[in-house]
Protein backbone atom coordinates (compact mmCIF):
# COMPACT_ATOMS: atom_id res chain seq x y z
CA UNK A 1 0.00 0.00 0.00
CA UNK A 2 2.84 2.39 0.74
CA UNK A 3 6.29 2.29 -0.79
CA UNK A 4 7.95 3.66 2.37
CA UNK A 5 6.22 1.18 4.66
CA UNK A 6 8.07 -1.44 6.64
CA UNK A 7 5.22 -3.88 6.04
CA UNK A 8 5.10 -6.71 3.54
CA UNK A 9 2.52 -8.59 1.46
CA UNK A 10 1.42 -10.77 4.40
CA UNK A 11 0.61 -7.64 6.40
CA UNK A 12 -1.37 -6.20 3.51
CA UNK A 13 -3.32 -9.47 3.20
CA UNK A 14 -4.03 -9.43 6.95
CA UNK A 15 -5.42 -5.89 6.81
CA UNK A 16 -7.46 -6.72 3.68
CA UNK A 17 -9.09 -9.74 5.31
CA UNK A 18 -9.87 -7.86 8.52
CA UNK A 19 -11.35 -4.96 6.53
CA UNK A 20 -13.57 -7.36 4.55
CA UNK A 21 -14.91 -8.83 7.80
CA UNK A 22 -15.53 -5.32 9.20
CA UNK A 23 -17.54 -4.30 6.14
CA UNK A 24 -19.55 -7.54 6.33
CA UNK A 25 -20.47 -6.72 9.94
CA UNK A 26 -21.93 -3.36 8.92
CA UNK A 27 -23.75 -4.87 5.94
CA UNK A 28 -25.42 -7.30 8.37
CA UNK A 29 -26.63 -4.48 10.65
CA UNK A 30 -25.32 -2.04 13.22
CA UNK A 31 -21.98 -2.87 14.78
CA UNK A 32 -22.28 -4.41 18.21
CA UNK A 33 -20.32 -2.90 21.07
CA UNK A 34 -17.94 -5.87 20.89
CA UNK A 35 -17.38 -5.43 17.14
CA UNK A 36 -16.72 -1.72 17.57
CA UNK A 37 -14.19 -2.52 20.28
CA UNK A 38 -12.49 -5.09 18.05
CA UNK A 39 -12.02 -2.50 15.30
CA UNK A 40 -10.01 -0.27 17.64
CA UNK A 41 -6.79 -2.06 16.83
CA UNK A 42 -4.12 0.57 17.44
CA UNK A 43 -1.47 0.17 20.08
CA UNK A 44 -2.80 3.11 22.10
CA UNK A 45 -0.98 4.32 25.17
CA UNK A 46 -3.47 7.02 26.13
CA UNK A 47 -7.22 7.33 26.33
CA UNK A 48 -7.15 10.33 23.97
CA UNK A 49 -5.78 8.18 21.13
CA UNK A 50 -8.25 5.40 21.93
CA UNK A 51 -11.17 7.85 21.86
CA UNK A 52 -9.98 9.24 18.52
CA UNK A 53 -9.94 5.80 16.99
CA UNK A 54 -13.33 4.93 18.51
CA UNK A 55 -14.72 8.10 16.93
CA UNK A 56 -13.18 7.18 13.57
CA UNK A 57 -14.81 3.72 13.69
CA UNK A 58 -18.17 5.29 14.57
CA UNK A 59 -17.98 7.78 11.69
CA UNK A 60 -16.86 5.05 9.26
CA UNK A 61 -19.83 2.86 10.21
CA UNK A 62 -22.26 5.81 10.09
CA UNK A 63 -21.13 6.82 6.60
CA UNK A 64 -21.55 3.30 5.23
CA UNK A 65 -24.91 2.76 6.94
CA UNK A 66 -26.18 6.11 5.63
CA UNK A 67 -25.23 5.17 2.07
CA UNK A 68 -26.97 1.81 2.46
CA UNK A 69 -30.18 3.22 3.92
CA UNK A 70 -30.57 6.15 1.51
CA UNK A 71 -30.06 4.18 -1.68
CA UNK A 72 -33.10 3.59 -3.82
CA UNK A 73 -33.96 0.32 -5.53
CA UNK A 74 -32.71 1.44 -8.93
CA UNK A 75 -29.63 0.99 -11.07
CA UNK A 76 -28.24 4.27 -9.73
CA UNK A 77 -29.01 3.20 -6.16
CA UNK A 78 -27.26 -0.13 -6.62
CA UNK A 79 -24.25 1.65 -8.09
CA UNK A 80 -24.16 4.02 -5.11
CA UNK A 81 -24.31 1.07 -2.70
CA UNK A 82 -21.51 -0.73 -4.56
CA UNK A 83 -19.40 2.45 -4.51
CA UNK A 84 -20.09 2.93 -0.79
CA UNK A 85 -19.03 -0.66 -0.04
CA UNK A 86 -15.83 -0.22 -2.05
CA UNK A 87 -15.07 3.07 -0.33
CA UNK A 88 -15.74 1.60 3.12
CA UNK A 89 -13.50 -1.38 2.38
CA UNK A 90 -10.70 0.84 1.10
CA UNK A 91 -10.99 3.23 4.07
CA UNK A 92 -11.00 0.43 6.64
CA UNK A 93 -8.08 -1.36 5.04
CA UNK A 94 -6.13 1.89 4.87
CA UNK A 95 -6.93 2.60 8.51
CA UNK A 96 -5.91 -0.88 9.67
CA UNK A 97 -2.78 -0.79 7.52
CA UNK A 98 -1.80 2.59 9.02
CA UNK A 99 -2.27 1.25 12.55
CA UNK A 100 -0.18 -1.82 11.77
CA UNK A 101 2.50 0.20 10.00
CA UNK A 102 2.65 2.73 12.84
CA UNK A 103 3.08 -0.03 15.42
CA UNK A 104 5.58 -1.93 13.28
CA UNK A 105 7.69 0.95 12.03
CA UNK A 106 10.76 -0.35 13.86
CA UNK A 107 10.09 -3.95 12.87
CA UNK A 108 8.33 -6.75 14.69
CA UNK A 109 7.92 -5.50 18.26
CA UNK A 110 5.31 -5.99 21.00
CA UNK A 111 3.09 -3.19 19.62
CA UNK A 112 3.18 -4.69 16.13
CA UNK A 113 2.38 -8.12 17.57
CA UNK A 114 -0.61 -6.70 19.51
CA UNK A 115 -2.05 -5.06 16.38
CA UNK A 116 -1.54 -8.29 14.37
CA UNK A 117 -3.31 -10.21 17.12
CA UNK A 118 -6.21 -7.73 17.00
CA UNK A 119 -6.52 -8.19 13.23
CA UNK A 120 -6.44 -11.96 13.60
CA UNK A 121 -9.22 -11.78 16.22
CA UNK A 122 -11.38 -9.80 13.78
CA UNK A 123 -10.78 -12.41 11.09
CA UNK A 124 -11.40 -15.29 13.51
CA UNK A 125 -14.71 -13.74 14.59
CA UNK A 126 -15.63 -13.92 10.94
CA UNK A 127 -18.46 -12.74 8.80
CA UNK A 128 -22.03 -12.96 10.03
CA UNK A 129 -23.86 -16.15 9.12
CA UNK A 130 -27.21 -16.01 7.40
CA UNK A 131 -30.15 -17.02 9.60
Amino acid sequence: MDEISALGPADEKLTQEAAEVAVSWVLAGELTHEQSQQLIVGDHLGSHNWMGEADWVHRWERDLREALTTATDSQEGRQRVAAAKDTALREMQSHLYFELDWAGWLGPNPGYQRVCASLRRIIATGRPTAP
